[in-house]
């Protein structure tokens, strides 16, 4: 009830704008009951995230050969298209603890255990640095695009993130790319 409740709200306004009572108000329960399951707002927006774009999507098992990278990205856009209301009201918190802040720490997740299976050191800080560089920035990139109504095309912006990934990355992303 909470999440569907929080979904809907989040869907018509900013996250910033909801409050904690209105979520509870909406799902017809206690606030104590809320706080029996989530510190706050953002932990429960950040788990429907989780469970729209980035549960059965992200996942480095699926993370064999280079066009499974854009596949991954091709199915989160879609996703990103079916719930666009929701995901821009996410995407505009800049609060300590919100879904940006959580996008990032998921992805820099995936892409550390997509390059320890590949045999990477990851404790490198030339890796390390390469792997935030890419992540915090993709995702300041994504949420731009998001905000923006996501009038670039799906394919194309997988063709932009492909850009961005640093020269230390390249090799294990894209093993027979040469830049």
């Amino acid at each position: 009830m909470l999440k569907e409740a929080a979904y809907e709200i989040v869907s018509r306004k900013a996250v910033e704008q909801v409050s904690v009572r209105e979520i509870v108000d909406a799902a017809e329960i206690s606030k104590q009951t809320f706080y029996r399951y989530y510190k706050d707002k953002y932990e429960l927006v950040n788990e429907i995230y989780y469970e729209l774009f980035q549960k059965d999507i992200i996942i480095p098992e699926k993370f064999v050969k280079e066009d499974d990278w854009r596949k991954i990205y091709l199915q989160q856009f879609s996703a990103f298209r079916e719930h666009l209301d929701f995901v821009r009201h996410l995407f505009t918190s800049r609060e300590t603890g919100c879904t940006l802040d959580y996008e990032i720490e998921l992805t820099i997740w995936f892409d550390k255990e997509i390059l320890k299976r590949k045999g990477v050191d990851i404790t490198d800080p030339r890796i390390l640095f390469g792997i935030e560089a890419k992540d915090v920035g993709g995702t300041f990139v994504m949420r731009d695009w998001i905000i923006g109504g996501m009038q670039v095309e799906d394919e194309e912006m997988v063709k932009r993130f492909e850009l961005i990934i640093p020269q230390i990355l390249v090799p294990f992303y894209f093993p027979e790319k040469t830049r």
